[in-house]
């Protein structure tokens, strides 16, 4: 286990992660797949133009929380699997998150966080995903941060957003990846994003599970 892992474990295992019961949405789970290295990384998706929502923009893997799969860890594990290729056996679950909303499109997503030992070989799903972006950790510094009103392609963003080559990180990915790097930095791998004009504080029914 690198210093890493084990600094990031010792603040997310003993996190009770808050879920959220809001009528009309559907439970949702993404993974945070960190690959180890001198400079740990982050993957995230490119969503195509061919899926129902959020077409083009960046995510991390993941989606609905079928019946089947019995908790959010088994459904990131699962769409994981099933959007890039990654397998179950390749991924070290490390802890997981409070749960985001999309607000828009009715999902409550709970974000679980998996350690990679290395970069598999990965294969997307065509129909899903176009691209997968592999992100150091320490390029998502505020130096790289922009506050809602961003012009993007023409579309002025409502959030925060982090900016990776010509991609940009916002929405609902955001706000998860706000809240993933405020642990690391406490557990000192990294500085806490700086204040933003974003909301990203909600008052919504809690529960427990």
């Amino acid at each position: 286990m690198t210093d890493f892992e084990r600094r990031l474990r010792a603040v997310l295992e003993p996190l009770e992660p808050t879920r959220y019961a809001i009528e009309g949405t559907r439970d949702a789970a993404v993974l945070i797949p960190i690959v180890s290295g001198p400079e740990p990384t982050l993957l995230f998706t490119v969503r195509t133009e061919l899926l129902p929502s959020h077409k083009g923009q960046i995510s991390f893997p993941g989606g609905a929380i079928d019946d089947e799969d019995g908790s959010s860890i088994e459904a990131a594990l699962r769409e994981a699997e099933e959007e890039i290729g990654l397998g179950r056996d390749e991924v070290r679950i490390i802890g997981e998150l409070d749960s985001v909303p999309t607000f828009v499109t009715g999902y409550v997503v709970a974000p679980v966080v998996g350690w990679l030992d290395h970069l598999p070989a990965l294969v997307p799903n065509p129909r899903e995903v176009a691209e997968i972006l592999e992100v150091p950790i320490p390029h998502l510094v505020d130096a790289n941060r922009v506050e809602p009103g961003y012009d993007h392609q023409g579309l002025e963003l409502p959030t925060e957003a982090w900016l990776w080559e010509h991609h940009v990180i916002w929405g609902a990915t955001a706000r998860i990846l706000r809240n993933f790097l405020n642990h690391l930095a406490e557990a000192g791998l990294t500085e806490p994003p700086g204040d933003t004009g974003s909301w990203t504080a909600w008052n919504l029914p809690a529960f427990d599970g």
